[in-house]
Protein backbone atom coordinates (compact mmCIF):
# COMPACT_ATOMS: atom_id res chain seq x y z
CA UNK A 1 0.00 0.00 0.00
CA UNK A 2 1.37 3.39 -0.98
CA UNK A 3 2.12 5.57 2.01
CA UNK A 4 0.47 8.60 0.39
CA UNK A 5 -2.90 6.84 0.70
CA UNK A 6 -2.72 6.80 4.48
CA UNK A 7 -4.88 9.32 6.36
CA UNK A 8 -3.01 10.53 9.46
CA UNK A 9 -4.95 10.57 12.76
CA UNK A 10 -8.18 9.33 11.16
CA UNK A 11 -8.68 6.82 14.00
CA UNK A 12 -8.79 9.55 16.63
CA UNK A 13 -12.33 10.60 15.69
CA UNK A 14 -13.89 7.42 14.31
CA UNK A 15 -16.48 5.09 15.84
CA UNK A 16 -14.03 2.17 16.33
CA UNK A 17 -16.02 -0.09 13.99
CA UNK A 18 -13.24 -1.23 11.67
CA UNK A 19 -15.36 -3.98 10.10
CA UNK A 20 -17.64 -1.34 8.58
CA UNK A 21 -15.11 1.38 7.81
CA UNK A 22 -14.45 2.33 4.18
CA UNK A 23 -11.08 3.74 5.21
CA UNK A 24 -9.77 0.62 6.95
CA UNK A 25 -6.91 0.23 4.44
CA UNK A 26 -5.87 3.87 4.87
CA UNK A 27 -5.77 3.85 8.68
CA UNK A 28 -2.88 2.60 10.83
CA UNK A 29 -5.26 1.02 13.33
CA UNK A 30 -7.40 -0.45 10.56
CA UNK A 31 -4.43 -2.08 8.85
CA UNK A 32 -3.40 -3.65 12.15
CA UNK A 33 -6.94 -5.03 12.51
CA UNK A 34 -6.87 -6.45 8.97
CA UNK A 35 -3.63 -8.25 9.72
CA UNK A 36 -5.12 -9.66 12.91
CA UNK A 37 -8.23 -10.95 11.10
CA UNK A 38 -6.16 -12.61 8.38
CA UNK A 39 -4.13 -14.70 10.83
CA UNK A 40 -4.82 -18.43 10.72
CA UNK A 41 -3.74 -18.87 14.33
CA UNK A 42 -4.56 -16.63 17.32
CA UNK A 43 -1.79 -14.37 18.53
CA UNK A 44 0.34 -15.49 21.46
CA UNK A 45 0.51 -13.27 24.56
CA UNK A 46 4.02 -12.22 23.57
CA UNK A 47 2.85 -11.21 20.08
CA UNK A 48 -0.10 -9.27 21.51
CA UNK A 49 2.11 -7.22 23.83
CA UNK A 50 4.66 -6.68 21.06
CA UNK A 51 1.93 -5.32 18.78
CA UNK A 52 0.72 -3.02 21.56
CA UNK A 53 4.28 -1.80 22.09
CA UNK A 54 4.82 -1.21 18.36
CA UNK A 55 1.55 0.72 18.04
CA UNK A 56 2.44 2.83 21.09
CA UNK A 57 5.83 3.70 19.60
CA UNK A 58 4.24 4.53 16.26
CA UNK A 59 1.69 6.80 17.99
CA UNK A 60 4.48 8.65 19.78
CA UNK A 61 6.43 9.01 16.53
CA UNK A 62 3.40 10.40 14.67
CA UNK A 63 2.61 12.78 17.52
CA UNK A 64 6.20 14.04 17.58
CA UNK A 65 6.10 14.53 13.81
CA UNK A 66 2.82 16.45 13.93
CA UNK A 67 4.13 18.71 16.72
CA UNK A 68 7.27 19.53 14.74
CA UNK A 69 5.24 20.24 11.60
CA UNK A 70 3.29 22.77 13.65
CA UNK A 71 6.58 24.54 14.43
CA UNK A 72 6.65 23.50 18.10
CA UNK A 73 9.34 21.84 20.20
CA UNK A 74 8.18 18.43 21.56
CA UNK A 75 10.65 18.55 24.47
CA UNK A 76 9.46 22.00 25.52
CA UNK A 77 5.85 20.83 25.47
CA UNK A 78 6.71 17.68 27.45
CA UNK A 79 8.42 19.76 30.16
CA UNK A 80 5.50 22.12 30.65
CA UNK A 81 3.83 21.72 34.07
CA UNK A 82 0.45 19.99 34.16
CA UNK A 83 -2.41 22.49 34.64
CA UNK A 84 -4.54 22.27 37.75
CA UNK A 85 -7.86 20.52 37.00
CA UNK A 86 -10.83 22.84 36.60
CA UNK A 87 -13.43 21.94 39.26
CA UNK A 88 -16.24 22.78 36.81
CA UNK A 89 -14.84 20.36 34.25
CA UNK A 90 -14.48 17.69 36.92
CA UNK A 91 -18.15 18.20 37.75
CA UNK A 92 -19.08 17.91 34.07
CA UNK A 93 -17.04 14.73 33.74
CA UNK A 94 -18.91 13.17 36.64
CA UNK A 95 -22.25 14.25 35.16
CA UNK A 96 -21.44 12.74 31.76
CA UNK A 97 -19.93 9.64 33.34
CA UNK A 98 -23.11 9.06 35.35
CA UNK A 99 -25.35 9.54 32.30
CA UNK A 100 -23.18 7.18 30.25
CA UNK A 101 -23.09 4.61 33.05
CA UNK A 102 -26.85 4.70 33.40
CA UNK A 103 -27.40 4.29 29.65
CA UNK A 104 -24.98 1.36 29.40
CA UNK A 105 -26.64 -0.39 32.35
CA UNK A 106 -30.08 0.26 30.83
CA UNK A 107 -29.02 -1.30 27.51
CA UNK A 108 -27.53 -4.31 29.29
CA UNK A 109 -30.66 -4.77 31.39
CA UNK A 110 -32.96 -4.41 28.36
CA UNK A 111 -31.33 -7.28 26.48
CA UNK A 112 -30.95 -9.49 29.56
CA UNK A 113 -34.50 -8.96 30.79
CA UNK A 114 -35.98 -9.61 27.36
CA UNK A 115 -34.05 -12.79 26.57
CA UNK A 116 -37.23 -14.88 26.63
CA UNK A 117 -38.95 -12.36 24.34
CA UNK A 118 -36.12 -12.58 21.80
CA UNK A 119 -36.17 -16.38 21.91
CA UNK A 120 -39.92 -16.32 21.33
CA UNK A 121 -39.44 -14.08 18.29
CA UNK A 122 -36.80 -16.49 16.97
CA UNK A 123 -39.15 -19.43 17.37
CA UNK A 124 -41.88 -17.48 15.60
CA UNK A 125 -39.61 -16.84 12.60
CA UNK A 126 -38.52 -20.48 12.50
CA UNK A 127 -42.16 -21.59 12.61
CA UNK A 128 -43.00 -19.36 9.66
CA UNK A 129 -40.03 -20.78 7.76
CA UNK A 130 -41.07 -24.36 8.51
CA UNK A 131 -44.61 -23.64 7.34
CA UNK A 132 -43.26 -21.83 4.25
CA UNK A 133 -45.05 -18.66 5.29
CA UNK A 134 -43.78 -15.30 3.97
CA UNK A 135 -41.01 -13.67 6.01
CA UNK A 136 -40.06 -10.02 5.63
CA UNK A 137 -36.28 -10.46 5.44
CA UNK A 138 -35.70 -6.74 4.88
CA UNK A 139 -37.46 -6.04 8.16
CA UNK A 140 -35.55 -8.84 9.88
CA UNK A 141 -32.19 -7.61 8.60
CA UNK A 142 -33.06 -4.06 9.65
CA UNK A 143 -33.84 -5.32 13.14
CA UNK A 144 -30.58 -7.28 13.41
CA UNK A 145 -28.64 -4.27 12.15
CA UNK A 146 -30.29 -2.01 14.73
CA UNK A 147 -29.38 -4.38 17.56
CA UNK A 148 -25.75 -4.50 16.41
CA UNK A 149 -25.59 -0.70 16.33
CA UNK A 150 -27.07 -0.35 19.82
CA UNK A 151 -24.70 -2.89 21.34
CA UNK A 152 -21.62 -1.52 19.60
CA UNK A 153 -22.23 2.05 20.79
CA UNK A 154 -23.62 1.27 24.25
CA UNK A 155 -20.35 2.10 26.05
CA UNK A 156 -18.70 4.07 23.27
CA UNK A 157 -20.87 7.18 23.58
CA UNK A 158 -19.86 7.91 27.17
CA UNK A 159 -16.18 7.13 26.54
CA UNK A 160 -15.98 9.66 23.72
CA UNK A 161 -18.10 12.18 25.60
CA UNK A 162 -15.67 12.02 28.51
CA UNK A 163 -12.74 12.51 26.15
CA UNK A 164 -14.46 15.62 24.79
CA UNK A 165 -15.02 16.99 28.30
CA UNK A 166 -11.42 16.32 29.34
CA UNK A 167 -10.22 18.35 26.36
CA UNK A 168 -12.18 21.47 27.26
CA UNK A 169 -9.23 22.94 29.19
CA UNK A 170 -7.20 23.58 26.05
CA UNK A 171 -9.81 23.53 23.28
CA UNK A 172 -9.20 27.25 22.62
CA UNK A 173 -5.41 26.97 22.79
CA UNK A 174 -4.28 28.00 19.29
CA UNK A 175 -0.66 27.19 20.16
CA UNK A 176 -1.66 23.55 20.54
CA UNK A 177 -4.34 23.22 17.87
CA UNK A 178 -3.54 26.09 15.53
CA UNK A 179 -6.09 27.90 13.44
CA UNK A 180 -9.09 27.59 13.09
CA UNK A 181 -9.61 27.20 16.86
CA UNK A 182 -12.64 24.91 16.50
CA UNK A 183 -10.40 22.23 14.92
CA UNK A 184 -9.45 20.66 18.24
CA UNK A 185 -9.75 17.23 19.83
CA UNK A 186 -12.59 18.27 22.14
CA UNK A 187 -14.85 19.27 19.24
CA UNK A 188 -13.76 16.20 17.27
CA UNK A 189 -14.64 13.89 20.16
CA UNK A 190 -17.93 15.73 20.68
CA UNK A 191 -18.74 15.27 16.98
CA UNK A 192 -18.24 11.50 16.93
CA UNK A 193 -20.16 11.29 20.22
CA UNK A 194 -23.16 13.03 18.69
CA UNK A 195 -22.89 10.97 15.49
CA UNK A 196 -22.99 7.71 17.44
CA UNK A 197 -25.83 8.98 19.65
CA UNK A 198 -27.87 9.82 16.54
CA UNK A 199 -27.17 6.38 15.06
CA UNK A 200 -28.23 4.78 18.34
CA UNK A 201 -31.42 6.84 18.43
CA UNK A 202 -32.24 5.68 14.91
CA UNK A 203 -31.57 2.06 15.85
CA UNK A 204 -33.82 2.22 18.93
CA UNK A 205 -36.57 3.75 16.81
CA UNK A 206 -36.41 0.72 14.49
CA UNK A 207 -36.85 -1.55 17.52
CA UNK A 208 -39.74 0.56 18.80
CA UNK A 209 -41.59 0.27 15.49
CA UNK A 210 -41.08 -3.49 15.19
CA UNK A 211 -41.65 -4.25 18.89
CA UNK A 212 -44.52 -1.96 19.98
CA UNK A 213 -45.00 -4.10 23.11
CA UNK A 214 -41.58 -2.85 24.29
CA UNK A 215 -42.29 0.81 23.54
CA UNK A 216 -42.15 1.99 27.17
CA UNK A 217 -38.70 0.52 27.80
CA UNK A 218 -37.39 1.80 24.49
CA UNK A 219 -38.79 5.26 25.14
CA UNK A 220 -36.60 5.47 28.26
CA UNK A 221 -33.53 4.76 26.09
CA UNK A 222 -34.56 7.46 23.63
CA UNK A 223 -34.99 9.97 26.45
CA UNK A 224 -31.58 9.16 27.98
CA UNK A 225 -29.77 9.51 24.66
CA UNK A 226 -31.63 12.69 23.72
CA UNK A 227 -30.67 14.33 27.02
CA UNK A 228 -27.02 13.37 26.58
CA UNK A 229 -27.00 14.66 23.02
CA UNK A 230 -28.52 17.97 24.08
CA UNK A 231 -25.92 18.36 26.85
CA UNK A 232 -23.01 17.71 24.50
CA UNK A 233 -24.40 20.20 21.98
CA UNK A 234 -24.67 22.83 24.72
CA UNK A 235 -21.06 22.27 25.79
CA UNK A 236 -19.64 22.13 22.27
CA UNK A 237 -21.60 24.53 20.04
CA UNK A 238 -18.90 24.31 17.33
CA UNK A 239 -18.87 20.51 17.08
CA UNK A 240 -20.26 20.56 13.54
CA UNK A 241 -17.38 22.76 12.35
CA UNK A 242 -14.78 20.12 13.17
CA UNK A 243 -13.45 18.40 10.05
CA UNK A 244 -12.65 14.72 10.60
CA UNK A 245 -9.77 13.48 8.42
CA UNK A 246 -11.09 11.17 5.74
CA UNK A 247 -14.71 11.06 6.88
CA UNK A 248 -15.31 14.76 6.17
CA UNK A 249 -12.64 15.32 3.52
CA UNK A 250 -13.18 12.41 1.11
CA UNK A 251 -16.11 11.77 -1.25
CA UNK A 252 -18.79 9.41 0.12
CA UNK A 253 -17.74 5.79 -0.32
CA UNK A 254 -19.46 2.44 0.04
CA UNK A 255 -17.77 -0.86 0.67
CA UNK A 256 -18.90 -4.30 1.76
CA UNK A 257 -16.60 -6.44 3.86
CA UNK A 258 -16.28 -10.19 3.90
CA UNK A 259 -14.91 -11.48 7.19
CA UNK A 260 -12.59 -14.49 6.91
Amino acid sequence: MASEKMIPAIHNWCDRWCERCVFIERCAVGIAELRRWQRDQPMTDEEVWQEVSDNFKEALRMLDEMIREAGLDPEEIANQPEPEPDPDIEKLEEEIREQGRRYYKSVDAFFKNNKAFFEEKGVEIQRKSDMEMPIDFDELNSLQEAIEIILHYAAFVSVKALRAISGMDNMHDTETWGDPPHQNDANGSAKITIITIERSLGAWEILRKQWPEKADDILDMLVQLSRLRKRIEQLFPDWQKFIRPGFDTEPPQVRRFEMN
